[in-house]
This record gives structure tokens, C-alpha cells and sequence, in this order.
């Protein structure tokens, strides 16, 4: 079971982000920079009191946030590796459940599928994961639940 919630982990905390993130920054590069797609986000918005292109504030987000996702990813992973013959750390798959909760919010607020599923299905092995690390855990030493 130990290796199951591993795997779990390893899916939800690194290899989806990483995945999402690496294709969310290849999209941006390939797809979301060309000059039509500049040319519609041409307007200015007033952030903070001063006007911002849209291209600007956009591009600047869509490319963080595909870092982001990959650079969680990896953080997650170097979790696992410090934690080889443990199971995944109980913050650390609360805090992906919670992560894929607001997936779940995005994908039902922005009419977005992929998500909507993807975060349902995110948060039910991440679920699974929590309840198997935690009857371990609680089975092998209680004192070192949290």
C-alpha cells in the first residue's frame, strides 16, 4: 500500500504539474505569442491605477503559470526522493488536495472541462493517497502523524 500512496503522490504532486506546466509553456511559446494573438490583447486595463497592455499582464501570468506548475512539480519530487522508504507527508497531500480543489473551481467558473475532470479525478487519488498514508503511518508509529 506504502507504494501505491508513493505513486499516488508522485501523480498529483509531480508528474501532472510538471506535465500541465510543460505544456502550458510550450503553448504559450508556440501558439499564445504570435502577432494575431498580440494584436487582440493590444488594449490597456487599468491595474493599480495605472494602464497595463493586456498583452503584458496576460503573457506575463500564462508564462508564470506554466513555471509554476513545473517548478511545483519538482518540489514535490524532491519530497518523495528525501522521503524514499517513507510514505508522502500528510501536509503535502492536504495542500495538494487543496490545489486541485481550486482546479476544480477554475474549470467549473471558466467552463473549462479538462479541469473540471481533471481536478475531480486529482482530488479522488489524492484522497486515496491521504487515507492510505494515514492508516500507515497510524499503524507503524502514531507518533509521527504530522
Amino acid at each position: 500500500m506504502k507504494k501505491f500512496a508513493r505513486i499516488s503522490y508522485f501523480l498529483i504532486g509531480s508528474l501532472f504539474p510538471m506535465l500541465i506546466g510543460g505544456l502550458h509553456t510550450f503553448v504559450h511559446f508556440t501558439d499564445l505569442t504570435t502577432p494575431s494573438v498580440k494584436s487582440l490583447l493590444n488594449k490597456s486595463i487599468p491595474i493599480m491605477g495605472e494602464n497595463q497592455s493586456l498583452w503584458n499582464t496576460w503573457g506575463m501570468m500564462s508564462f508564470m503559470m506554466g513555471i509554476s506548475f513545473i517548478i511545483l512539480g519538482l518540489l514535490n519530487l524532491e519530497i518523495l526522493h528525501k522521503r524514499r522508504e517513507d510514505y508522502p507527508p500528510i501536509q503535502g497531500i492536504t495542500v495538494m488536495i487543496l490545489y486541485l480543489s481550486c482546479v476544480v473551481y477554475a474549470g467549473i467558473t471558466f467552463e473549462a472541462k479538462p479541469q473540471l475532470y481533471g481536478g475531480i479525478f486529482g482530488i479522488l487519488l489524492g484522497v486515496i493517497c491521504l487515507g492510505i498514508t494515514w492508516m500507515g503511518k497510524k499503524a507503524t508509529n502514531p507518533s509521527t502523524m504530522f
